[in-house]
């Protein structure tokens, strides 16, 4: 088969047993982007492909090797695929893609391209689009036909005998959307929109997701064994989960208005108004505590009405920093077992529904490099809502390890129980916090300062107000045990004055602990 440039199509060179036309190099016009193709014969034998690798047989003579010269990025428009958004074009892609050497770009049309099985990325490649925020043109589209979408390998394996590693680390996916057919929030799945599979032995390094969309998943994106590696402006909506991260995945950052949301309204029948669907038991980010976690960095990131904006188990050395997760309907952020050194500062945490701004659950003793949580300068607010609410609490310092917490700056409003209540013994510092809910006492804790606006309840001697050198606490008696944390002019007050009975105890040396009575109360 000839064209007006007097040149054979691709299959019609390799079809051809012709001796003459075995050439070192052949210029040939591709089939399915009507493009000039070039090939060179190569010394060594390569893969049987389709796209970017070709064998010629050459009648009774030996058989001869061609790769394609690829000078720039791979179009997809050189693979046999419709783009229609209803053709299975997975087959055809994953062809070009197991044909693609580590390294290459794969550029995706402004299309739809239907998938009835997840592709598999098992190399160093980077697949891009136009941007999901392309003005001009519609982005491309992967489209899941109810299956996973993409699937990105690091392991070990034994071919013929031999143990090969098989490792994608490197993949950058940019610039394009990965869709379910049926959106989770219409009908729920089991599937995941790219799912990052490392191994103990295979960490998936230096993978890049960058201006992406994923929509429509049971979990948008899920990472095993990730490290050192960026997530960023990457949109994920209507997933039960938005972040799934597992395995002991290390040093990672999600960053630059990366977004997690359930964004479906619906009509209330009884009120005639639009609502937000609400996923039960929906988190955005997902740190499951079967290994640990650590070392992550949570940036400009913005989460939407989820259940539990962040949730995490067995996760530490955590920044979560410049970020809004708002409208959450029970907590914004928890931090549960096995979880130590949290940073999170400079936030807007916002509740829909009667829950905790923070939750601070951490009930297993850690590691001698534990120095606790900082809840540092954030916005923690609920809103007005006609939900019975008995409750609300704006930081919830709860677990027995949860130990030597310092929540300092925050504003704190509308919240029904206390604006800051840390457990009895936990050391936790509350300074410089503005508590503004209408309620009295705003803050239970103890090492609390008098800088704090707001009403403090003391709970025990562990629990005590500092003005400035002084501590001043209350309790039905002074301790009967010397102690280096009481200095001279510390002030005990009696929870339970009587007459004859001092209004206090006054401490009248260091170390020791001398106490006396003060302001005896007469008939």
């Amino acid at each position: 088969m000839t064209n007006n440039l007097n040149l054979l199509t691709i299959d019609a060179f390799f079809s051809s047993s012709d001796p003459a036309s075995d050439l070192n190099i052949v210029s040939l016009i591709d089939p399915f982007s009507g493009e000039v193709a070039n090939f060179k014969k190569q010394d060594l034998p390569v893969p049987d492909g389709k796209y970017l690798y070709r064998i010629k047989k050459n009648g009774n003579g030996p058989v001869s090797y061609y790769k394609r010269i690829i000078t720039d990025d791979i179009s997809i428009t050189i693979a046999d695929v419709r783009g229609d958004g209803m053709t299975d074009d997975s087959v055809e892609i994953q062809k070009l893609i197991d044909e693609m050497e580590a390294g290459q770009v794969l550029k995706l049309d402004n299309r739809r391209y239907m998938l009835y099985q997840p592709l598999q990325i098992n190399k160093a490649i980077k697949i891009t689009g136009s941007s999901t925020k392309s003005q001009l043109d519609l982005p491309p589209f992967l489209i899941t036909n109810n299956n996973h979408g993409i699937i990105i390998n690091a392991y070990k394996t034994v071919i013929n005998g031999q143990e090969i590693t098989i490792n994608a680390s490197g993949t950058v996916l940019e610039g394009f959307g990965i869709y379910n057919a049926t959106l989770y929030t219409t009908a729920p799945n089991s599937f995941t929109g790219i799912k990052i599979i490392g191994t103990p032995e295979v960490h998936a390094y230096d993978i890049i997701l960058k201006d992406l969309a994923i929509n429509g998943y049971q979990t948008g994106l899920e990472a095993n064994y990730l490290w050192s590696s960026q997530i960023q402006t990457v949109k994920i909506g209507n997933c039960k989960t938005g972040m799934h991260i597992k395995n002991n995945s290390v040093n990672n950052e999600i960053s630059n208005n990366t977004s997690i949301s359930i964004d479906v309204k619906v009509i209330n029948q009884q009120t005639g108004e639009e609502e937000l669907i609400d996923i039960p038991d929906s988190k955005g980010i997902f740190f499951e505590g079967n290994t640990s976690q650590e070392g992550w960095r949570i940036i400009d990131t913005f989460i939407f009405n989820v259940y539990q904006g962040i949730y995490a188990e067995k996760t530490s050395h955590v920044n979560v920093l410049n970020s809004m997760i708002d409208f959450c309907r029970h907590i914004g952020i928890v931090i549960g077992a096995e979880s130590h050194n949290w940073n999170i500062n400079s936030n807007y945490i916002a509740l829909s529904h009667p829950g905790y701004g923070i939750y601070l659950a951490n009930s297993v003793k850690n590691s001698s490099f534990t120095r606790g949580n900082k809840i540092i300068d954030n916005d923690i607010l609920i809103y007005d809502n006609a939900i019975p609410d008995d409750t609300s609490i704006g930081v919830n310092i709860r677990g027995k390890e949860s130990l030597y917490d310092d929540v300092r700056g925050n504003s704190i409003k509308n919240f029904k129980v206390y604006d800051i209540r840390a457990d009895s013994g936990l050391k936790t510092t509350i300074t410089h916090n503005k508590c503004l809910s209408d309620i009295s006492p705003n803050i239970t804790g103890n090492f609390i300062t008098n800088d704090n606006l707001g009403t403090v309840y003391y709970q025990n001697l562990n629990d005590s107000l500092h003005l400035g050198k002084v501590k001043i606490t209350y309790a039905d008696t002074f301790p009967s045990v010397s102690s280096p944390d009481w200095k001279r002019g510390d002030i005990i007050l009696n929870t339970g004055p009587s007459v004859n009975m001092p209004i206090g105890w006054v401490n009248t040396t260091d170390g020791t602990n001398t106490w006396k009575p003060f302001g005896i109360i007469n008939n």
